[in-house]
């Protein structure tokens, strides 16, 4: 009996290791996988309407990650600190080509998914839009307003927008708008962004609505003093207010512009419209439309104009 007794008692002592011990193991998974769903979490960031348009997955900006730079054709690289978290430039440059209508298209896994565009403003003229969708373009970026260089500033509507984006509509060809900004203060991009849903509500737009700030630099500008901060601010209003609204924001800009002129940190979950005039885009970071020549020519269109391609879906 005293044997007996001793091997219940041990018995029940492995019994409690036992128990002790999967537990253990139950809380050590569970520490784990909470541990690993907080890290998951640090490292995702926030949707954006990007998402809803990529065609091609883009990488992100590791920590401390340094980059190779040019801001124009020719010009000597130079390295510069990559914004870490920002989507790159993950296009493969073997997947762009000229299509049978001689514009840039681009292949992505053995299949087009590029779209051919164009911008236009008054200095295009009257415009056979049936000519230019017969030429193989498939949207149009028009310039719909924008702001004076002096010291005024004031608004004012492309003379050309209305027509323009009622035959481009009729001739089954989608558009987008762009705005020429110049404003100095947030509140004057706020007012911009006003001025722009008013011009465009009665009309399907489709693409994006560009917030469109340049250098004058042919004379004394408004903007010639601006800083980095408030033109990032002012980018962020506009596009804030577009977006509210239910349109796409984008930012069209030079590379210069988007490496040296914007805090782009703080504007990462917009789009980017990217001019850049050479035969592949030598740009860092993510983009959806690439401006990549002035000099072009279409049947209906008097003249040169902006060629664009679009590999966002929209």
């Amino acid at each position: 009996m005293k044997h007996s007794n001793r091997k219940k008692k041990k018995s029940g002592k492995h019994s409690k290791k036992a128990v002790i011990i999967i537990i253990s193991i139950i809380l050590a998974i569970c520490l784990a996988l909470g541990g690993g769903f907080v890290f998951w979490k640090m490292t995702q960031r926030e949707p954006t309407t990007r998402d809803n348009h990529i065609q091609v997955a883009t990488q992100t900006v590791e920590k401390d990650e340094k980059i190779l730079i040019r801001t124009e054709a020719g010009q000597d690289p130079v390295y510069i600190n990559a914004i870490e978290g920002m989507p790159k430039n993950s296009y493969d440059d073997n997947g762009f080509y000229t299509d049978d209508y001689g514009f840039k298209a681009y292949s992505h896994n053995g299949k087009e998914i590029s779209s051919v565009g164009i911008d236009v403003s008054y200095i295009q003229g009257d415009i056979d839009w049936k000519a230019v969708k017969a030429s193989g373009v498939d949207f149009a970026m028009l310039r719909c307003g924008g702001r004076g260089y002096g010291s005024n500033g004031i608004l004012y509507k492309d003379e050309t927008f209305e027509k323009n984006a009622q035959e481009a509509l009729d001739a089954g060809i989608d558009i987008g708008v762009y705005f020429f900004s110049q404003a100095i203060t947030v509140e004057e991009a706020l007012e911009e962004a006003e001025y722009t849903l008013e011009l465009i509500k009665d009309y399907d737009i489709k693409y994006p609505v560009a917030f469109d700030w340049e250098h004058y630099e042919f004379d004394d500008a408004r903007t010639d003093t601006l800083d980095r901060e408030t033109l990032t601010n002012i980018a962020r209003k506009y596009c804030t207010e577009i977006e509210k609204a239910g349109y796409t924001p984008v930012v069209y800009a030079n590379r210069s512009l988007l490496y040296y002129e914007y805090d782009l940190a703080k504007l990462a979950d917009l789009e980017v419209w990217l001019a850049s005039y050479e035969d592949l885009p030598d740009f860092y970071y993510d983009f959806g439309m690439w401006q990549y020549s002035t000099e072009g020519t279409i049947n209906g269109i008097e003249g040169t104009v902006d060629l664009n391609i679009c590999m966002y879906k929209y």
